[in-house]
């Protein structure tokens, strides 16, 4: 696991700058692809599957890299008590997907380390690329049905 979160967080800005590379090139030649038909639909897929892994990328590392207030248990330990079991503990609220990273005490106000827009972004790169590539097998059948 700690092995597939590291490549996670150093391909992303490796996708940052291939994603940038791309913009200019469509800025400059006001185009977004040369492809047509059903490769134009595989190549949006590829680009909006990028921008969903740029985004989770981007959430993993600020799960990681942020901060943790001083009140927050960050690690667990075998004989800690059950957090659920004494609730005016804080106590930490992880999820891989969607993401979600936060602290919650009844004392502190919650602490969310995962930027707003990464969700969004992650879910939207996802079904734009699901959707995408379903026209591409879709036109690409279709071509090969009417030759």
């Amino acid at each position: 696991m700690i092995v597939l979160i590291v490549a996670l967080l150093l391909s992303v800005p490796v996708i940052g700058c291939v994603l940038l590379v791309k913009t200019v090139r469509v800025v400059v030649s006001r185009r977004l692809t040369r492809r047509r038909g059903a490769a134009a639909w595989a190549e949006a897929a590829s680009w909006l599957l990028c921008c969903a892994v740029l985004a989770y990328g981007v959430g993993v590392g600020a799960m990681f890299l942020s901060p943790w207030p001083d009140w927050c248990p960050v690690v667990k330990f075998s004989g800690d008590p059950d957090p659920s079991a004494a609730p005016p503990h804080p106590r930490t609220e992880t999820s891989w997907f969607p993401l979600k990273s936060r602290c919650v005490s009844d004392v502190h106000a919650p602490v969310d380390f995962i930027p707003t827009a990464v969700n969004p972004v992650l879910l939207t790169g996802l079904a734009g690329a699901a959707g995408c590539a379903t026209v591409a097998v879709w036109r690409r059948r279709q071509g090969r049905n009417s030759g």
